[in-house]
């Protein structure tokens, strides 16, 4: 009976021996798991703040000196609808540089073609409220911009409503 303890407590304790070098093993995974994650993590963390140091970098500084405005010709147009319901629409667009200025002005027909469209689409409804005429002026500069094909950047800066008449009959 002596020798079979003995025999139990040989086997036992090499499965506690085993079952510490499992834990042990498992432990050190876990470790280098979290210290994979956590390099990842901090590394994509710093690249995207490297993007936005190299995106900073490159947008160019604020200008100096007056803004640059270009004004557009009247717009009159019929609104979308069956009352007969006009829009007269005096715009200027805040440009980028000089250089923006010119190819504004080459691409004025395109501009003017886009920018018809855009208004006789309205009614007097949506144009009626101030958050229709921030929603107009949005939409009026996403169209100048695309018009011009500029791709990602934005060479008009804002778009100002000078005159603003709908007239309904």
């Amino acid at each position: 009976m002596a020798e079979e303890k003995k025999a139990e407590k040989k086997a036992g304790g090499s499965g506690n021996k085993l079952m510490i070098v499992v834990i042990a093993l498992l432990l050190l995974v876990l470790v280098a798991v979290g210290g994979l994650a956590a390099y990842m993590f901090t590394s994509l963390h710093a690249s995207a703040g490297d993007a936005h140091a190299e995106q900073a970098a490159e947008k160019p500084k604020k200008k100096e000196g007056p803004p640059i405005f270009e004004k557009l010709d009247t717009f009159v147009v019929n609104l979308a609808g069956n009352g007969g319901n006009m829009l007269q629409v005096d715009m200027q667009a805040e440009l980028a540089d000089e250089e923006t200025k010119k190819k504004f002005t080459e691409y004025m027909p395109k501009i003017r073609s886009a920018l018809i469209l855009l208004l006789s689409s309205k009614s007097p409804d949506e144009l009626a409220t101030p958050e229709g005429k921030v929603k107009l002026k949005a939409q009026v500069k996403k169209i100048i911009n695309e018009s011009m094909d500029a791709g990602e950047e934005e060479p008009v800066e804002n778009i100002l409503f000078t005159a603003f008449i709908i007239q309904t009959q």
